[in-house]
């Protein structure tokens, strides 16, 4: 295992000092991401954090699996949930912090990323019951702004991520053949890259993403099938590794034999679009700048009802999807007036589908720098053309 030191204590430090100057008392962090910054540990269930502005962080992870984050995560405070419900936890922490009557923080929302965490209804209201005199806020930014440039640390493993999902990619190059399954096809992708170290197989739309043929133009996300190769076909190969919490998102595409003269123009498009993308995503652009511009890329040279893009957020396990790379603003999900800064981390992504030809797909994990940036995926844009 590749050891990086993560300050969680200056991690946690950042995040008080922030609720400081929100006027947040108490944060009742349910998001996944959130709980995963602060506790450092891998927490599948359904978990809170309970972070005063002063005092000690508590985590509250469902019983069965508090002895394990005991020893796992650097907190030290950990209580589970069982014979209580987690908010019935929570609201016994609130009080023994003596907080009853303070500003409590909460995080709510929409996402297009399925295991968020938000607080559900039925929370919101237990806490709003139990605490009558309380001023009880969406603080839901707090932990979003705070991850979005990323910690030294946090680059450095997302670069082994990424580096495990490209010698994923080579291995499949080396087996990728007409006739095969694409369940085969992600199989031969998790072995590797479990040898390899990745801890999970994190992406919630089926592990590792396969498309072939006529799946590959579909543009979503799609788990593999028992669809086979064919010759002439694309594959889309979606491939995602977990190390040390960071998520490795690397798509890269194959054409089984030559590409006919349409698959040609296609994949001049994607390749294209691909390159002018990266060249926008550079200090001092804003998010919207970056959309506003591709769009315009695809549109000048006639691609716009093929290409469809262009980001997505990405960091440790529950980070995902936020912000998109887009040039207009969606409550939780966009930021189009962010201006990138070094440290700063997206998954550049695109689609280039065409019904009938074929379908491309773009994910790569990229790092803002002082004066460019950094593809923490060393694959090249240009698909493999598979002979055999």
């Amino acid at each position: 295992m590749y050891t990086v030191h993560i300050d969680f204590r200056k991690r946690l430090g950042k995040v008080k000092d922030t609720l400081k100057q929100e006027g947040v008392d108490v944060l009742v962090g349910t998001r996944l991401k959130t709980v995963t910054h602060v506790c450092g540990a891998f927490c599948p269930w359904r978990s809170a954090v309970v972070i005063p502005a002063e005092g000690e962080i508590q985590l509250v992870p469902p019983s069965m699996d508090a002895n394990r984050l005991l020893q796992e995560s650097w907190l030290d405070n950990v209580v589970g949930y069982g014979r209580f419900t987690m908010m019935e936890t929570v609201i016994r922490r609130i009080k023994e912090l003596d907080l009853e009557t303070s500003t409590i923080g909460f995080e709510t929302g929409s996402s297009a990323y399925l295991p968020e965490g938000y607080m559900s209804v039925s929370e919101y209201q237990e806490l709003v019951r139990a605490f009558p005199e309380a001023r009880i806020v969406s603080s839901t930014h707090i932990i979003d702004r705070l991850t979005m440039v990323k910690e030294e640390a946090e680059i450095r493993l997302m670069r082994k991520a990424a580096a495990v999902c490209d010698y994923a990619h080579e291995e499949v190059r080396k087996a990728l053949r007409v006739g095969m399954t694409e369940k085969q096809i992600a199989g031969i992708a998790e072995k590797v890259m479990r040898d390899a170290g990745s801890e999970f197989a994190w992406t919630f739309t089926g592990g590792q993403e396969i498309a072939s043929g006529y799946r590959s133009w579909t543009g979503a996300c799609t788990p593999a099938t028992d669809k086979l190769v064919q010759w002439g076909e694309f594959v889309v190969l979606d491939l995602h590794a977990m190390y040390g919490l960071m998520l490795g998102d690397v798509s890269h595409n194959a054409i089984m034999g030559t590409p006919s003269d349409e698959q040609k123009q296609l994949i001049e498009a994607y390749t294209q679009t691909c390159n002018y993308l990266v060249q926008q995503m550079k200090p001092g652009n804003t998010l919207g700048q970056v959309s506003r511009e591709c769009r315009k890329f695809v549109v000048d040279n006639g691609w716009g009802r093929i290409i469809r893009g262009f980001g997505h957020g990405i960091g440790h396990m529950g980070h995902e999807w936020y912000p998109t790379v887009t040039d207009f603003e969606i409550p939780y999900v966009s930021e189009p007036d962010y201006v990138l800064e070094p440290n700063y981390m997206q998954v550049i992504a695109l689609t280039a589908n065409q019904p009938g030809v074929g379908g491309l797909r773009l994910e790569r994990p990229l790092v803002i720098t002082e004066d460019s940036n950094e593809l923490l995926s060393k694959m090249p844009f240009e698909p493999w053309i598979i002979e055999r």
